[in-house]
């Protein structure tokens, strides 16, 4: 019997370790980037925009006025606004900035900003510039356990991010309100701005793949190298049916 516990004992050490092991492997490794490369691009729609009906408000019409439908912002050109771009098979590069401390605000009944990016080590601060109370109730993909912090007005939230994913943001007491965090465990990505454009700067020379993705048009990905020293220009072009929704 003590023989078939010691032999249990260690076979489960060496699956935990070979386990261990191989989440090792795939660390991200902070390094000084020297000569890196940077990829730019637009996002934009094609096809006729879709006329999008604003949200129904159906509680707290004095506070909750004008609130906008951001689930698809276009710009100039057709631009998409609130795109998250993110460069996958990163295993080394520039450091993650630590106790980075994001914001998400409760304004007039709408999350602001509605899409941001952060890495993992990173915060997110709720804060309710709202007279009235608000809810932030995170749902995580993977392992991170949700919260759901009750935002009184002026109250303010400090949580941290521990898993990569997309994370959606909801209020429990105004449900048209949402909002995205695009979690990653390198620093290696963007928000599109009000042009349909981003950049990412500092990429060490490589092959990668670049990932796409919206809350209403899905997820694109395209493989791409980086040169050093230079810049790539990666496009997208979405529509209603182009991506995967995820």
């Amino acid at each position: 019997m003590r023989n078939r516990l010691i032999i249990t004992s260690a076979f489960s050490f060496l699956i935990t370790s070979f386990i261990f092991s191989a989440a090792l492997s795939f660390a991200y490794d902070e390094i000084a980037v020297a000569n890196g490369g940077a990829i730019k691009g637009t996002v934009r729609f094609t096809g006729g925009l879709p006329k999008l009906a604003p949200p129904v408000v159906t509680k707290f019409k004095e506070v909750c006025q004008g609130v906008p439908n951001e689930s698809l912002v276009s710009g100039p050109g057709q631009g998409i606004r609130y795109a998250v771009v993110t460069l996958e098979g990163v295993a080394k590069g520039r450091p993650i900035e630590r106790e980075v401390v994001h914001e998400i605000d409760n304004v007039k009944c709408r999350f602001a900003p509605h899409v941001i990016v952060a890495e993992v080590g990173q915060f997110i601060v709720f804060k309710n510039s709202d007279p009235i109370l608000h809810t932030a109730h995170a749902l995580f993909q993977g392992d991170q356990p949700q919260f759901n912090v009750g935002l009184y007005p002026g109250r303010v939230s400090r949580k941290p991010l521990t898993m990569p994913g997309i994370v959606k943001i909801i209020c429990e007491v105004h449900s048209w309100m949402s909002a995205y965090v695009g979690v990653t465990d390198h620093p290696y990505h963007a928000v599109t701005d009000a042009y349909g454009e981003y950049l990412i700067q500092d990429v060490p020379p490589g092959v990668y793949r670049l990932k796409l993705w919206h809350e209403t048009l899905g997820v694109q990905e395209k493989d791409i190298e980086v040169k050093a020293a230079t810049t790539a220009q990666v496009d997208f072009s979405m529509s209603q049916k182009s991506g995967e929704k995820k």
